[in-house]
């Protein structure tokens, strides 16, 4: 019967390929980390710009009288995200600078923020219909 010598990896050379694969996979995990992160920021942003539009939307559908000051935050699944509606009268010769007293057009400003992205500000002009 003969001994069949079978052979492994010594110690060095195991110690070796650790070090190997450390160089190369450690700066890839870290690749990885950033992209995720990166990509949840943008998806993010993106909810929440569709979120201010869906406000602005259901803003600019209400009668003059009932678009008012309003901050809260969304629904399930949306509870990271919170709202802001901020109504100032202005008047016909300066849209931008808000003024005491009704007039017959409000600067409405939609607000939302997720504590992920910036916040995203929408602003119309809402006018009174009578």
């Amino acid at each position: 019967m003969q001994n069949k010598l079978v052979r492994g990896f010594t110690l060095i050379e195991t110690i070796i390929t650790m070090i190997v694969l450390s160089i190369v996979l450690i700066p890839f995990s870290v690749l990885t980390t950033n992209v995720i992160v990166k990509n949840t920021r943008s998806q993010a942003a993106a909810t929440a710009v569709a979120l201010a539009e869906g406000e602005m939307e259901w803003v600019t559908s209400l009668r003059f009288s009932a678009v008012v000051d309003e901050a809260a935050a969304f629904s399930s699944p949306f509870t990271a995200f919170t709202k802001e509606v901020v109504v100032d009268y202005v008047n016909s010769l300066a849209f931008d600078t808000p003024v005491i007293g009704p007039t017959d057009y409000k600067r409405v400003q939609i607000r939302v923020a997720h504590p992920l992205s910036d916040t995203i500000t929408l602003t119309t002009l809402v006018a009174n219909d009578w």
